[in-house]
């Protein structure tokens, strides 16, 4: 049978823990204690699978800690993908062949895995990167310019140019941009698929990609005095294509931003004497918090940030001085009792305190997980700390700026 590909060449060359980030990474979280990769539904854990390779064979296996079952690729297509433990030959190799990037092809192509050559491998420090960087971008520019609107000129242009390569894995190619941390080593690799297939647009982290302390930067220009922060690097690029500013460095979280990596933010605008911020992030929920998270680290008095499915907990820790605080305490009603943060409870606005020491109070303010909620405490933080002369927020008027942009052009063509 001629569309029989070969599996035993296909287990030892494709990695089925970067196959699970590409087909399944948006559904699954890695957690550092448990080593695995947790998915969550409804606010509880799902399924938990965990990667580890064969001792005899060398080939990579996952385990499913929920249903107990193990195999390589072609298993985990089989249950993970297909559902379907009896998928013949002919599904299995219809679906390498989709991810691959083979298409019609009946055969793969006899040629040995793809590996570094020395002068193009980057110089990072405990993130390898397991593909090729390839720094051309013909093949996306339909993805770029087309389907994401930007154009060719602020790509190429000093702020951009350089910031997306080719990474090319076995037999297939994605659009690519790194994940840097702070001090500009990099820790990951985001990935983008800009084929016309079923995949198309689909996102996914390379393995080991450290999200959580990593961003994606413009380059920095001279004299830069402001830091814009955005969810996507596409919006980064789309704000400054309508708005034009000047003296900005751009940076994107990636979809992701807690309060402790809203903190790494904040050393870095330290670092590099920005006098500005400009917040740029999405025109949802998760836009509305991740302003409240980074601004959060200007006020010297928040210590952590934290939220679960109905409500988020802000703390502040105050000494003596509290008038800003008192601006606070006028919109919340006081609680006796220390409420807990989980996804089972919804708590009303309100605040309670503890003592720790001394004079030392810590006051934790409970609101409503929902956009209004937000918005609003971030308007009584900014006037109270005065925040406005260093932090302007930008909000879309669509989604995202991105969108904004799409429509724009959109518009204007008619």
């Amino acid at each position: 049978m001629d569309y029989l590909m070969n599996w035993d060449k296909i287990k030892t060359e494709i990695d089925i823990e970067q196959y699970f980030l590409f087909k399944m990474g948006s559904l699954f979280s890695f957690d550092k204690y448990k080593q695995a990769y947790i998915s969550v539904q409804n606010g509880k854990h799902g399924d938990i699978i965990r990667f580890f390779t064969h001792e005899r064979t060398g080939v990579k296996m996952y385990y499913s800690i929920v249903f107990q079952d193990s195999g390589d690729i072609i298993q985990f297509i089989k249950k993970r993908i297909l559902q379907n433990t009896n998928a013949s030959p002919e599904e299995i190799n219809r679906e390498l062949k989709d991810y691959l990037g083979l298409g019609n092809i009946k055969d793969i192509p006899k040629k040995e895995t793809i590996y570094f050559q020395k002068n193009s491998q980057p110089n990072e420090t405990g993130f390898k990167v397991y593909g090729n960087i390839i720094q051309k971008l013909n093949q996306h520019y339909k993805y770029l310019i087309g389907f994401r609107k930007l154009s060719q000129e602020v790509l190429e242009s000093e702020l951009f140019n350089n910031i997306f390569f080719t990474y090319q894995t076995y037999a297939n190619e994605s659009l690519g941009f790194y994940l840097k941390d702070i001090h500009g080593e990099i820790v990951g690799i985001n990935r983008i698929q800009t084929q016309e297939n079923e995949f198309f647009n689909k996102k996914w982290f390379d393995k080991n990609s450290q999200n959580r302390v990593g961003f994606t930067f413009s380059n920095k220009l001279a004299n830069t005095e402001t830091l814009s922060i955005f969810e996507s690097v596409f919006d980064a690029i789309s704000f400054h294509e309508m708005y034009k500013l000047d003296s900005i460095q751009y940076c994107s979280t990636n979809g992701e931003l807690s309060f402790r990596k809203s903190q790494l933010l904040h050393n870095y605008v330290i670092q590099n004497n920005f006098n500005k911020v400009i917040l740029g992030n999405d025109n949802d929920l998760a836009g509305n918090y991740f302003n409240l998270n980074i601004i959060g680290t200007f006020i010297k008095e928040i210590t952590k940030i934290s939220k679960s499915e109905n409500n988020i907990c802000i703390e502040l820790q105050s000494v003596t001085e509290r008038k800003k605080i008192n601006i606070l305490l006028q919109f919340f009603k006081k609680s006796n009792s220390k409420f807990i943060l989980d996804d089972d409870t919804e708590l009303p606005q309100s605040y309670f305190t503890e003592t720790l020491s001394g004079n030392i109070n810590v006051y934790f303010f409970i609101i409503p997980n929902e956009l209004e909620s937000i918005q609003f405490f971030v308007g009584l933080l900014m006037r109270a700390w005065d925040l406005e002369s260093i932090i302007t927020i930008y909000q879309p008027i669509h989604k995202d700026f991105n969108e904004d942009l799409i429509q724009y052009k959109n518009t204007i063509h008619g």
